[in-house]
């Protein structure tokens, strides 16, 4: 009997998959301090942070070498390696007193340093300043603690060369950004003294929320102070009308882009291959 050959099924091509997405209308930038003010700053948490003595002390962990089996040089020699053995033990045992760690801990607990650190603290609403650093690439890691800042009220801005001053006085590599807690009571001159200098966030839409709740919130209170139960219903009724006329009049509708994202072509994807059946 002839074999009969196996064959394959015939597969399509799988059509290519495209998101379409709406791109934001607007675009939200930092504020920077430049100039005098952005090195009084940075002179106020120098001066403040070097009185403190706050520090992290980081000690390098020295690597434990492999004991090797006996040579003959090496029985010559262990009557002049005594001496060093002690040293070494010395060493050690400063190494044990100097604990790698910050220097004052409860301090520590009332800042926030790094960019994680500080995201979670503007969401439970705890800071009353936040400061990034420009050099902090990309944009993108930093662009999403303006909305936060500016929903949580929390004073925010760009400071450039923060990184680069600031690291080395607190014993870090880098600090892109660092907030104050609003229950702080050792930074709070200093707090006092920056915030005149930082200029206020803009975010369209939770500005124009600010100005919106004001308006009726006035109209409310001159109200109450009406004398029958009927004549503040109907004006009152008369001023939400007004309020929502107002508000159709002031909206602005912003241009949308519909970004499409489509995935690499050029990617070489591995294939499959079915087990033939005999």
């Amino acid at each position: 009997m002839a074999e009969k050959a196996a064959k394959g099924s015939a597969r399509k091509p799988k059509p290519v998959m495209a998101k379409t997405s709406l791109n934001n209308p607007y675009n939200l930038a930092w504020n920077t301090v430049g100039g005098d003010d952005m090195q009084f700053i940075l002179k106020v948490l120098i001066d403040r942070f070097e009185q403190l003595g706050l520090k992290k002390i980081q000690i390098a962990k020295k690597r434990s070498k492999r004991k090797k089996g006996k040579t003959h040089k090496e029985s010559d020699k262990e009557k002049s390696d005594g001496q060093s053995c002690e040293v070494e033990e010395c060493d050690q045992e400063q190494d044990k007193q100097a604990k790698s760690g910050w220097t004052l801990g409860d301090l520590r607990r009332q800042l926030v340093i790094g960019i994680n650190e500080v995201t979670r603290a503007l969401e439970k609403n705890e800071l009353n300043l936040v400061l990034v650093c420009k050099s902090a690439k990309p944009d993108m890691i930093t662009k999403h603690l303006i909305e936060l800042s500016a929903s949580r009220e929390t004073p925010a801005c760009q400071l450039p060369r923060l990184s680069e001053n600031i690291g080395p006085v607190l014993g870090l590599r880098s600090v892109l950004a660092i907030g104050f807690k609003k229950n702080s009571d050792v930074f709070t001159e200093e707090v006092k003294l920056v915030l005149p200098k930082l200029p206020p966030l803009y975010v369209p839409w939770l500005n124009s929320r600010c100005q919106e709740q004001t308006l009726p919130l006035e109209e409310e209170a001159g109200n109450e102070e009406m004398s029958s139960e009927v004549t503040t219903s109907h004006k009152r009724k008369r001023s939400k009308s007004d309020a929502e006329s107002k508000e159709v009049g002031n909206i602005k509708l912003e241009a949308l882009r519909i970004k499409r994202i489509v995935p690499n072509p050029n990617k070489i994807r591995k294939v499959k291959k079915k087990a033939v059946k005999k």
